[in-house]
């Protein structure tokens, strides 16, 4: 949707739209949920300075408030959900359960404020870096080389709390584009099971934006693992082994490959559709979900391993998710900052500090006198 009204656009999706996603492919596909992200262009260029100025915040916003447009205006078809409970009545409604992600951090104004404002406006999941760095995290980039300008090339003391944030708001946290040291750190450091939306094996295709074994090897049942899910992604440079080639029996290579480290509850289904220039071969769009399916069953899997693959994994970590947040409830929200920011303490009292009462004028006068020593 890149018309000047994007809004205008939503009655056309009820028909054959251009891309990978309109509803009738998604009916045609047989879709009981499907997931919408939030999300703005990288820079052009990675900056070291996250506090440049910008629409970012404005931006995500106005795409916010698009889905969630779609999601009212389809309703013949779709509905809002968040929980796995809310999927599940969608289903019986015989609805597509429509859910809500964040896809990076770089458009959050480095503010832990805009992520809870984001929950509250029915975020599922948070995807803790695009193709850039962020002031919360460090990313594995778009394939080239990626250069750090993060201490160890991972999380921030600000991406730390964020964990904790969406540990304590619900948010499942998804680690796809994350550099492989965010990665490790953020399963360490997550009370909850982690996601990774749309990425493969990096044995299976050696792609950065691909999980390498020594990560994968930290997901799955038992101690010291975190119980979280990865979700396969239909882009064909990620799936290989050419751009040209990449067909839907390579994505169930990569869904077995990582199957065979994790564990069949611990993997699912994603595609990226919309999101890339094109899908593999066999999986081009939303109405071919079940093709892979089939290709599943033909490999050996159970009824209840493909259902498990095609939603139930998802759902469980959903679930998961939630009982750390129930666990979490009494904690308060974090009163970090990004230590960048230059505009802090504010000084909004207008000319003279007219608008402030003369105790708040004479402690904001002790504030700044300390703050210039």
């Amino acid at each position: 949707m890149s018309a000047r009204r994007p809004l205008e656009e939503i009655p056309k999706t009820g028909s054959r739209y251009p891309g990978h996603v309109d509803i009738p492919r998604m009916r045609e596909g047989h879709l009981g949920a499907a997931i919408f992200s939030v999300w703005t262009p990288c820079p052009e260029t990675q900056l070291n300075n996250f506090d440049r100025p910008s629409n970012d915040v404005r931006d995500a916003f106005e795409v916010l408030d698009l889905i969630q447009n779609f999601i009212d205006q389809q309703f013949d078809h779709l509905q809002f959900a968040r929980s796995s409970g809310d999927i599940r009545r969608a289903f019986d409604d015989g609805k597509i359960a429509s859910l809500i992600g964040v896809e990076g951090t770089h458009f959050l104004g480095n503010s832990l404020s805009t992520v809870r404002l984001l929950a509250k406006m029915g975020m599922r999941y948070m995807t803790l870096t695009h193709i850039c760095h962020s002031a919360f995290a460090s990313s594995n980039g778009a394939g080239g080389k990626m250069r750090s300008v993060h201490p160890g090339n991972g999380l921030t003391d600000l991406g730390r709390e964020l964990i904790y944030e969406l540990n304590r708001l619900g948010v499942m946290i998804d680690l796809s584009h994350t550099s492989d040291e965010t990665a490790t750190q953020t399963v360490a450091l997550s009370a909850a099971p982690v996601v990774w939306t749309h990425s493969g094996s990096r044995t299976v295709m050696d792609h950065p934006r691909n999980i390498p074994d020594v990560i994968l090897k930290s997901i799955g049942d038992g101690p010291g693992k975190n119980a979280g899910v990865i979700q396969s992604v239909f882009y064909p440079p990620f799936i290989g082994p050419t751009s040209e080639t990449a067909n839907l029996s390579r994505v169930a290579d990569h869904i077995e490959y990582v199957a065979a480290i994790v564990g069949r509850k611990h993997v699912g289904i994603a595609s990226d559709f919309d999101g890339m220039y094109s899908s593999v071969i066999g999986l081009e769009d939303a109405s071919k979900y079940p093709y892979l399916v089939a290709e599943m069953l033909s490999r050996g899997w159970t009824d209840e391993q493909v259902k498990n693959l095609m939603g139930r994994n998802i759902l469980r970590v959903m679930d998961e998710v939630d009982t750390v947040r129930e666990a979490m409830q009494d904690k308060l929200a974090s009163t970090a900052v990004w230590e960048g920011r230059k505009d802090l303490p504010a000084r909004w009292g207008g000319a003279g500090d007219a608008y402030f009462p003369y105790e708040v004028k004479a402690k904001q006068g002790e504030i700044f006198a300390h703050d210039e020593l």
